[in-house]
């Protein structure tokens, strides 16, 4: 049996998840089954907001966020693209059309990355600072990668 604490701790950028396990079955007593018992305690982690992903395998992929009000100029990103994996992010106005300055053809790809606060860039843009208040939508463009998290500062 494996009992996981109620409580996850979050250090070092990673969730941090304590558990105990030993080699009883669950009910076994009950039962009247007796034998020696040997337990430990253990611990498993994953990569800061590591729960879930959407992945992209060798056939490339994108999704789309729904509009939202840009309230930051920084975007950060936690992605998964080691070996060849890549990732590129273009800016959408509300209406899903690509926005001048942060187009597909102007967002720089990343190459074999793994980053929990990647910055990603449009050439010439190095921020999203110039459409602060405006509606927008991104589209992560992914291919052999993880898309974990974003977050707009």
């Amino acid at each position: 049996m494996i009992f996981p604490t109620s409580h996850i701790v979050t250090f070092q950028d990673r969730h941090w998840i304590y558990y105990g396990g030993t080699n009883e079955r669950h009910g076994a007593a009950e039962k009247d089954v007796w034998f020696e018992r040997d337990g430990s305690l253990g611990l498993a982690w994953l990569r800061l907001d590591g729960f879930v992903g959407l992945r992209a395998g060798e056939e490339p992929g994108w999704v789309k966020t729904k509009p939202f009000k840009l309230e930051g100029k920084r975007l950060e990103v936690n992605v998964d693209a080691r070996e060849g994996g890549r990732i590129r992010i273009e800016v959408l106005d509300e209406a899903g059309q690509a926005i001048g300055g942060f187009s597909g053809d102007e967002a720089i790809p990343y190459i074999s990355v793994d980053e929990l606060r990647m910055r990603p860039r449009w050439e010439p843009q190095d921020d999203l600072s110039s459409l602060a208040g405006k509606i927008i939508r991104l589209k992560f463009h992914l291919q052999k990668a993880v898309l974990y998290a974003f977050q707009v500062l």
